[in-house]
């Protein structure tokens, strides 16, 4: 009786391992609900970063709202000097450009949205409330813009500025 009951659990052992190990066929990646789509389609997880420079740039609107206009009236940058590695946070205008001390870089902050979202046609503030700030700045060296994004606080390493005499943070908004 008990070799049975040892040949039945191996037996059961063997077709249960059997079941786990069988391959599953890999799904598509879907965006989550209400995010843009992309054209082109999903890049596949090795994609360089130099292939996502090249991929065409879609043109969207930045709305800012009245309510997040009358609160936020600047932002706080961090520059970091790589050559001294030392950073200096700044407190610039919304609309205004920093001169970026011992160097041919300014910097123009052109919007801050509180809570960023974006669509396929507009990037927007969800409300005045700080839960995903970013600003949209422009940098520009020797006269001639050289870069123009946005720069996340919480998400510092999405679209970083990349020089190699300095870094540029968003450290966050400031209110009015």
């Amino acid at each position: 009786m008990l070799r049975k009951i040892v040949v039945l659990a191996v037996i059961l052992i063997t077709a249960v391992s059997f079941a786990a190990c069988k391959k599953k066929e890999s799904q598509p990646q879907m965006l989550p609900p209400g995010h843009p789509a992309m054209e082109g389609g999903m890049p596949s997880a090795g994609m360089p970063a130099a292939d996502m420079q090249n991929m065409p740039k879609v043109e969207r609107k930045v709305i800012v709202s009245k309510e997040v206009a009358a609160k936020w009236k600047a932002v706080k940058l961090a520059i970091e000097n790589k050559s001294s590695n030392t950073t200096k946070e700044y407190t610039v205008k919304i609309g205004s450009e920093l001169t970026v001390p011992n160097t041919k870089l300014s910097v123009k902050v052109l919007a801050f949205l509180p809570d960023f979202k974006m669509t396929d046609k507009e990037f927007y503030s969800m409300s005045d409330k700080p839960n995903q700030p970013a600003a949209q700045v422009v940098v520009v060296e020797n006269d001639k813009e050289i870069w123009n994004n946005w720069l996340f606080s919480l998400q510092p390493n999405i679209h970083p500025f990349q020089h190699e005499k300095i870094g540029i943070l968003l450290v966050g908004g400031v209110s009015k």
